[in-house]
């Protein structure tokens, strides 16, 4: 039983807001805010108390989605109603950030009349919703990625897309023509948890994947997914030794027919509307790439007030692919007073130190293939004991890595199955994405 929802920017600004039993006090949204600017060290755990008010929240991309209640609800349910509400805010308004929920909140209020009825959910199905949500949503306009030099002419046929295009609505089922435009986007994303020890030897190394698709497709079609063939999921798999890509375990979307998966892995989908997530999967150990990243450190020492510290950073990634947004960080000593770098030149890398937090951050945009990358830098510190040294580490390492799957896990074909006589051919584009959830390299 929800007492109160809203929603408030990264800076405290609400930015929706509804009350629907009046049971608690007012002003709890300033309430929350400086209570989690006030809390010691990071964010405070997602639910919390205060003067018998039971706060319970989730943060998207920069905004906070807030419960309140007075009542001894189920904490998990509460964060998992929060999450289905930020997904059908993504699903009608395109993309999900402050910009867009202020452009459509007469939109977002319509939703939340429809989602929750005196604090009690009802439904939060995109699909039930389209028949109840009447309002068109506000399409938020974003930069392109890509530019074009002059006296250049654009291709025949565009073969690629930016990031950005599955930002649109679920209401929207034309182009700008006025044209029905069949969209598919399919997203198979891996998030990597790496140690690695400082002889170099791998202490753990697990991947959290899934395929995330949005469908643009009219008339329900069924979807065929065909996955790799020597996907071997260890819990069903008879031979413990096969060759393959081994899950650990994986799980689906109810809208996927688990006897194509058995039998040539293969996702018979029935897709819902907006965005969801067909499989989830986990696998550890081996992989058939090697890990994208492998580093080098030195730490000398040069006289009582110094210390330096040299950065290998290679990419094993294949050579016609690159790594993007790759930040380094490591801690460095608390007597620690400036710091200095030596970076490669020409290069669009930058260094920063932290002095607050103690900590150096080296940043690149760009990691080709096959490259390695170095760079040093010199701690001055005000005092200089016998834990100095080792007050330096562990190596932290942040990336993307688009069109790569250090799985090995690929995408056979992609078909749509027309139904009904219905005969159109669908626009079909295919993401490969490898992010760092947590990638560290001990000193």
């Amino acid at each position: 039983m929800i007492s109160q929802f809203f929603i408030l920017s990264s800076r405290g600004d609400t930015i929706a807001f509804r009350e629907y039993r009046g049971d608690v006090v007012k002003g709890t949204a300033e309430i929350f805010y400086r209570k989690i600017k006030s809390w010691p060290g990071s964010l405070p755990p997602p639910i919390f108390n205060v003067e018998g008010n039971h706060f319970i929240y989730i943060r998207r991309n920069g905004l906070y989605f807030v419960c309140t209640t007075k009542f001894n609800v189920a904490p998990t349910f509460v964060v998992e109603l929060l999450t289905r509400i930020s997904g059908l805010c993504k699903d009608y308004c395109g993309v999900l950030n402050e910009e867009a929920i202020r452009l459509n909140f007469v939109l977002v209020y319509e939703l939340l009349d429809e989602v929750l009825d005196f604090g009690y959910p009802q439904v939060t199905s995109t699909e039930a919703l389209k028949a109840c949500v009447l309002h068109k949503p506000v399409e938020v306009a974003t930069e392109p990625t890509t530019s074009r030099l002059p006296g250049i002419a654009p291709a025949r046929e565009q073969r690629t897309l930016p990031s950005s295009a599955a930002n649109k609505s679920v209401a929207f089922g034309s182009d700008s023509k006025g044209d029905e435009k069949h969209e598919l986007f399919v997203d198979l994303l891996e998030r990597m948890t790496v140690l690695i020890g400082a002889n170099g030897s791998v202490l753990r190394a697990d991947i959290d994947g899934s395929v995330q698709m949005k469908s643009f497709l009219a008339g329900n079609p069924e979807i065929r997914l065909g996955l790799s063939e020597d996907i071997v999921v260890e819990r069903s798999s008879t031979s413990p030794g096969a060759i393959g890509v081994t899950l650990d375990d994986c799980n689906f979307h109810q809208c996927v027919r688990m006897e194509e998966f058995e039998k040539d892995r293969t996702l018979a989908i029935t897709p819902p509307d907006g965005e969801f997530t067909a499989m989830r999967y986990r696998l550890s150990g081996d992989f058939r790439h090697k890990l994208p990243f492998q580093m080098l450190v030195m730490v000398e020492d040069n006289d009582s007030k110094s210390l330096e510290v040299v950065l290998k950073l290679r990419c094993d990634i294949p050579q016609d692919q690159h790594a993007t947004n790759v930040a380094v960080r490591f801690p460095v000593p608390k007597a620690t007073t400036s710091v200095s770098h030596v970076l490669p030149s020409g290069s669009s890398q930058v260094s920063e130190f932290k002095s607050a937090e103690k900590l150096q951050v080296w940043k690149m945009r760009r990691c080709p293939g096959g490259m390695e990358q170095s760079a040093r830098f010199r701690i001055n510190v005000s005092e200089k004991g016998r834990s100095t040294r080792k007050e330096i580490g562990p190596v932290n390492v942040e990336f993307e890595v688009p069109m790569f799957l250090c799985s090995g896990i690929a995408i056979r074909y992609l078909r749509v199955i027309e139904r009904n006589g219905r005969s159109y051919t669908p626009f079909r584009w295919v993401r490969y994405i490898t992010h760092s959830d947590s990638y560290v390299i001990r000193i």
